[in-house]
């Protein structure tokens, strides 16, 4: 069988994607997701793969908390992209707008964690294309969807974090593409351009990394 062939991909809206949510609801929730990513390993994933690169493009990157990272250990220009304006309080530049879509800023390289699984596959094609406009390389880091990172994160992550990320947490892996669905979708977006395609999937199918080069 098929890993995680079984659970059939959901379409169910996560709580922190209401705008109703007040902001310091989203604020402490986005905190709390940091501090995952930072446990998950996945903080120190993206820092691996853009050392050395002079600007990173965030996409999806929420209220900056890993650009914050990337800029204090790595000395990069960073800036980010989301649909959810910026706080006020934002200590890094973040533009506005639908990345699949709009024009995106133009840098080294660009990172989207654990956001293409907000998207349909036609959504995630529209984006790899649009970023190979603005970016000669696209780090994404996602979910998988799979029974065994769900019960993982049931089991250790969901205690100890905050209602709406324990909620979210498991929606998210729902959502997710298998690491063969995401393959696929990918190789779609790209053929005929001659890009480089690298897929990596870690331990316990906590994430996979896919890696574009164009």
């Amino acid at each position: 069988m098929i890993a995680g062939l079984w659970m059939d991909r959901a379409n169910t809206a996560e709580l922190l994607d209401d705008p109703a949510l007040p902001s310091e609801v989203v604020a402490r929730a986005y905190r709390d997701l940091a501090r995952v990513h930072r446990w998950l390993g996945n903080t120190r994933a993206i820092l691996r793969r853009v050392r050395g690169a002079k600007s990173v493009l965030d996409i999806g990157c929420g209220q900056g908390a890993l650009l914050r990272e990337i800029r204090g250990k790595l000395g990069i220009d960073v800036i980010g992209f989301d649909l959810r304006p910026a706080p006020a309080a934002a200590q890094v530049r973040i533009v506005t707008g639908d990345a699949a879509l709009d024009p995106l800023p133009r840098a080294d390289v660009a990172i989207a964690v654990c956001f293409v699984h907000h998207l349909s596959e036609e959504e995630l094609i529209r984006l790899i294309k649009n970023v190979s406009r603005s970016c000669p390389r696209f780090i994404i880091l996602d979910l998988v969807r799979h029974w065994l990172p769900l019960w993982l994160f049931r089991i250790f992550v969901g205690p100890v974090v905050s209602r709406i990320n324990r909620e979210d947490g498991i929606t998210s892996i729902r959502r997710a593409f298998t690491v063969q669905e995401l393959r696929k979708v990918v190789e779609t977006a790209v053929e005929e351009t001659g890009a480089r395609v690298t897929q990596t999937v870690a331990p316990l199918l906590i994430r996979q990394i896919i890696e574009i080069c164009w």
